[in-house]
């Protein structure tokens, strides 16, 4: 079973598997979320996502609507101008699982001078349908005389703004949203949302008490784990659920071909490891949902364990080191040494030179890269040489061309979840996957990876890169958007993946930085 995204690109990709051969995925992992979403009905999980959901049928639909709908009136108000193209994405790979008395097999799934900017797509938040820039004062980057743990619990608190009841989260049921008006959730985002509230709380952006403080938060996260609904055939998770009221969302779920979404599941269990550090009087409870289900009437995780070790012991994607250690934080004495066989996998894969800089010939992108280093435990040396090289490189494209960019992963408009592969074995460097099929489209300069090369290395390109997304970008009311791609167009949707990673970062600079 190949590991692969999550959400709604593996309902899509799953059905697409079906007639791709399959190609060392993962290399799987690479493939994870390339080959396996069609067009118009897909998204992520190998969430992570982990990490836009967009990927779901009703996604894409409400999507397509509010974009018509906002066209017609831009049009219809304002003088004739220059026509703003839609911006394919790329949707994410299915992930294949086994059910309770089945073995599983693992499938990896896996752009100088200021451009004017237009927005392409309208959040309906927002009061305007102008293209931008948008009127604002300076942000938060940009004000910062320096780049201090004052400026970066600035950005923290613009991100938890997501993160609010009626934002992402449902006031009701305190289960998240993936964002963009998507009413549902996967195992990718509940790992994404638990992270947030670890973050904001060592971060001191909420308190540990009260209706919305972290432990109300956590409680209503692990109670939900151990109790929603399972699937009755394969006694593991639904692919989604409701955020509403913990229901299967049968829309996207009743799509997927595999008993469980392993990069989901993966994602999750990265968190959960994280939440027995921050909270141990959580472990036993943790430790019934993950390790001992099958006794509390939950999923047989265990199960998974003998085929994620054997497949993940070939893999060479930077996702499936970060999926794997996931399932490794919870059973060390068998998969303990599979993360960092995979690594070295990765430097052994050969190499590919782009602009002078050096990178392994695998599978490599933003989020997974940028989750594993600021959500890990007791680093690899190799994977921080990995984070410095995918930088360097983004530094070294910037020098040769003059244009910014920072590649990763989102919803797009074409209705798939777009992934922008700083590296892709047999396809080269810079390349972006939007529907399966390669794409000659602007990159997107993600907000999330911009801001996490500047906590990373506070270095002036970093500072530069993070102000010309910050000054592209809407001021992040209720968190901040995925950003603006190469060729000065807008994509200001708010969701929940761009604002945990920014969490992150945040988290990350503060307890590290000078």
């Amino acid at each position: 079973m190949p590991l692969t995204k999550n959400k709604n690109e593996q309902a899509m990709a799953m059905q697409k598997l079906g007639n791709i051969e399959k190609i060392h995925v993962l290399s799987s992992f690479k493939y994870v979320f390339i080959n396996a979403f069609p067009k118009a009905e897909n998204k992520k999980s190998f969430s992570g996502q982990n990490r836009w959901r967009f990927s779901r049928k009703t996604k894409s639909l409400v999507v397509f609507a509010i974009i018509i709908v906002m066209l017609i009136s831009i049009f219809a108000f304002l003088p004739k101008q220059g026509k703003s193209t839609l911006l394919p994405q790329d949707t994410a790979t299915p992930t294949a699982s086994p059910s309770s008395t089945t073995t599983p097999n693992i499938t990896s799934r896996p752009t100088s001078g200021p451009t004017p900017i237009q927005v392409i797509w309208q959040d309906p938040k927002m009061p305007s349908t102008t293209p931008g820039p948008f009127p604002k004062a300076p942000g938060v980057i940009k004000s910062a005389q320096t780049v201090n743990s004052t400026m970066w619990l600035a950005v923290a608190k613009n991100a938890w703004a997501y993160f609010q009841p009626d934002v992402g989260v449902n006031s009701t049921t305190g289960l998240p949203s993936s964002g963009y008006g998507s009413p549902s959730f996967t195992d990718w985002d509940l790992g994404v949302y638990i992270q947030a509230v670890i973050d904001a709380q060592n971060l001191n952006l909420t308190n540990t008490d009260g209706a919305w403080g972290s432990s109300a938060r956590l409680e209503k996260i692990l109670t939900f784990l151990e109790t929603r609904p399972l699937n009755n055939t394969t006694h593991y998770p639904f692919w989604f659920y409701q955020a509403t009221d913990g229901q299967d969302w049968h829309q996207d779920s009743d799509s997927a071909t595999s008993p469980v979404d392993v990069i989901d599941t993966g994602r999750l269990f990265v968190a959960l490891n994280n939440l027995r550090v921050f909270n141990s009087s959580l472990t036993s409870r943790i430790n019934n949902i993950v390790l001992y289900g099958q006794y509390f009437n939950r999923s047989n995780y265990a199960a998974l364990v003998p085929s994620i070790k054997t497949d993940g012991l070939t893999e060479t994607s930077i996702y499936a080191y970060y999926i794997e250690s996931g399932f490794a934080s919870f059973w060390p004495d068998i998969l303990g040494s599979v993360p960092s066989t995979i690594m070295n996998n990765i430097f052994s894969a050969g190499n590919i030179t782009t602009n002078g800089v050096s990178l392994p010939l695998a599978a490599i992108t933003g989020d997974p890269l940028l989750c594993s280093v600021f959500e890990l435990n007791n680093n690899d040396p190799k994977l921080m040489a990995l984070a410095n090289q995918v930088y360097l490189a983004h530094e070294a494209y910037y020098n040769a061309t003059g244009q910014y960019r920072a590649f990763s992963e989102g919803p797009s408009l074409s209705g798939d979840w777009q992934y922008e592969w700083v590296v892709l074995p047999d396809k080269g460097t810079w390349v972006i996957m939007d529907g399966g099929s390669q794409a000659n489209i602007s990159p997107l300069i993600y907000t999330k990876v911009a801001f996490s090369f500047l906590a990373l290395y506070n270095s002036s390109f970093a500072k530069n890169l993070s102000v010309h997304v910050e000054d592209a970008i809407p001021a992040p009311v209720d968190g901040y958007c995925e950003g603006v791609d190469e060729a000065g167009t807008l994509f200001p949707g708010v969701g929940l993946n761009t604002n945990g990673l920014i969490l992150d970062a945040a988290a990350y600079a503060v307890n590290n930085g000078p």
